[in-house]
């Protein structure tokens, strides 16, 4: 506990952005306990400085591989939504006999309302991390995509179970505060009434590890580069038909991320050989493949604020990024970068082309980028907005 009496009991810490965040509870004399969502579903405390495993349950992670190993055996034509809620039912029964006496309980949506609530009995300041737009929204956007595109929705792979739903909004009802990344998700949270609980915490990056290039590329390819699941509610249908109506040549686009089974008839009208898709790559590769771009395009439709935005920005990429992805809070229009409608093809391409017309400012604007990010987006920001918000609601 540290002198204003702030002691934080912890179940976050797996998102890229709290990469540092429990060495830095470690050092304000904050951190209670740390409640693991790993394989063993550790549970660690602080001694002398550092966290140590007081327990840890390996049989749940063999019951969890064999779980998905038999979920992955099943034809394809008859397989169920992946078995993602046994797990969280699990981690929440064990997290929430583990709960201590503390000032703050902080947790992710969906994974905590058992510990929410003895949490709440024990007397602590109860908060959820999340890191979308309310589910019912973030649910329905995909299926209108779908819609819009003439594809089956049941061709999604990237739901939310109603179950899950359901659960997540006993959450927002039983918790005192709702942390969202970014002011569409709050407006999304407020649209359900919830809008005075959702604060916003704006995340960081590690910007040692996603840098510009050291040394100017040797290659004359002007390459736009796209992260994340290729799916329709990532924008990536208006981006190929962005991408194909531009023709532009000595050109790439790079697709980065898993390819889901939704996109198959879109690619095969819009991708041509200036398409390259890598699938899911190791974050080094990554770095690397960030650093081979010239300008980060995100189009997303339903999103509360996506890290890559934060990692294309650190390694000195101009932002080309729909006003429903969360760049508005990273992003003045014009200077790191453009800001284009959602759903606006012919915005999007007259962007795209811009910056393939005008390189040198389109290279400013990365470095404007890059520089953005370090004095108001690094990981340390983000631990101290966090931290912050802490003593500001236990000041209270």
């Amino acid at each position: 506990m540290d002198q204003n009496g702030v002691s934080v009991t912890l179940g976050i810490g797996s998102a890229p952005y709290q990469k540092t965040f429990i060495t830095s509870l470690l050092r304000e004399r904050m951190l209670r306990r740390v409640l693991g969502r790993g394989p063993g579903f550790d549970v660690q405390d602080p001694v002398d400085g550092n966290l140590r495993v007081i327990k840890r349950y390996p049989i749940m992670a063999f019951a969890d591989r064999v779980l998905w190993a038999i979920w992955r055996r099943v034809p394809s034509r008859i397989r169920p939504r992946p078995p993602v809620m046994p797990r969280i039912l699990a981690s929440d029964r064990l997290w929430s006999a583990w709960i201590p006496p503390c000032s703050v309980f902080h947790s992710w949506s969906g994974c905590c309302l058992a510990s929410l609530r003895v949490a709440k009995q024990k007397g602590a300041i109860t908060l959820l991390e999340n890191a979308a737009r309310h589910p019912r929204h973030w649910h329905f956007a995909g299926v209108d995509e779908c819609r819009r595109f003439g594809i089956d929705p049941r061709e999604r792979s990237t739901v939310l179970p109603p179950l899950l739903i359901r659960r997540i909004e006993q959450e927002y009802e039983l918790c005192d505060r709702i942390v969202v990344p970014s002011t569409v998700a709050q407006r999304s949270l407020a649209e359900f009434g919830l809008g005075d609980k959702a604060v916003v915490v704006t995340p960081g990056v590690d910007t040692d590890f996603f840098a510009p290039a050291s040394t100017p590329r040797t290659d004359a390819v002007f390459r736009a580069c796209f992260v994340g699941r290729v799916e329709l509610a990532k924008g990536a249908g208006y981006l190929l038909q962005a991408w194909k109506r531009l023709g532009l040549s000595k050109a790439e686009l790079l697709l980065v991320g898993e390819v889901k089974p939704e996109m198959n008839s879109l690619l095969r009208v819009n991708a041509d050989a200036s398409v390259r898709m890598t699938g899911s790559v190791p974050p080094a590769k990554l770095a690397e493949l960030y650093r081979q771009s010239d300008l980060f395009v995100f189009p997303s439709v339903n999103e509360g604020l996506a890290q890559v935005l934060f990692e294309a920005m650190s390694s000195g990429l101009p932002i080309v990024a729909s006003d429903y992805s969360g760049a508005d809070d990273l992003v003045t229009d014009g200077k790191e970068g453009f800001i284009v409608p959602v759903r606006d093809v012919d915005r999007l391409a007259e962007k795209i082309l811009w910056c393939y017309q005008h390189r040198e400012e389109s290279l400013a604007m990365g470095h404007a980028a890059r520089a953005k990010v370090e004095n108001e987006f690094t990981l340390e920001h983000y631990n101290q907005r966090q931290i912050a918000l802490y003593r500001q609601l236990v000041k209270r």
